[in-house]
């Protein structure tokens, strides 16, 4: 039984760390910047605004934010933890980047496709993370809900098969005690009705 519950604790917190979202949100606005671009000069452009403000400034500033805590980082992973604990620090990156970074792919003309997940992921971690401040709400499971819709109204309904992942990453989350079934569900309840306003709002 130990080792049956062992196995699946591994297996548990493989799930949750191949499914970083805040790997894979840049991975898909990457992807999207260029396959959605008419003009490799544009999607040049659209993509370092994204690594810019979504991965250089970032990362620099939760670092010297835990260097000035005491804490010494020795991987990114370890960055993504902190912003996790800390919701308040989400909610500053997100107004002193993220809205940034959704006025100027704006003003750079960016295509509606890559507008949909940058302003969905940018209310999701506002949204989740004032929940955070009071009461734990998935921040994993809410941006990879929103990550699936996303990709889906992207590519296609040939995409649907990744709705499969969700309850993968909610049993993951459950199983190694990050989160309750409560929480999980609250999660994937605030990433959907997020996701359909955008779409919605964006035509």
């Amino acid at each position: 039984m130990i080792a049956k519950d062992d196995r699946a604790t591994h297996i548990a917190k493989i799930v949750t760390g191949l499914t970083n979202p805040s790997i894979l949100s840049v991975l898909l606005l990457l992807l999207i910047a260029f396959t959605k671009s008419s003009k490799p000069s544009g999607a040049a452009v659209w993509m370092a605004v994204i690594f810019a403000f979504y991965i250089f400034i970032p990362v620099l500033y939760v670092y010297f934010r835990m260097q000035a805590s005491g804490i010494r980082s020795k991987s990114v992973f370890e960055i993504i933890t902190f912003l996790k604990k800390h919701p308040v620090d989400i909610l500053i990156l997100s107004f002193v980047l993220g809205i940034p970074c959704l006025l100027v792919l704006i003003f750079l003309k960016a295509p509606t496709m890559l507008l949909a997940p940058v302003i969905a992921l940018l209310a999701g971690s506002i949204i989740t993370a004032v929940f955070n401040i009071f009461y734990r709400v998935s921040y994993h499971l809410t941006a990879i809900t929103i990550l699936v819709v996303m990709t889906v109204h992207t590519w296609g309904p040939a995409y649907l098969f990744l709705i499969l992942t969700l309850p993968l990453i909610a049993w993951a989350k459950f199983h190694i005690r990050d989160h309750t079934i409560p929480q999980l569900v609250t999660g994937m309840a605030v990433a959907l009705v997020i996701s359909l306003i955008t779409l919605r709002l964006l035509g």
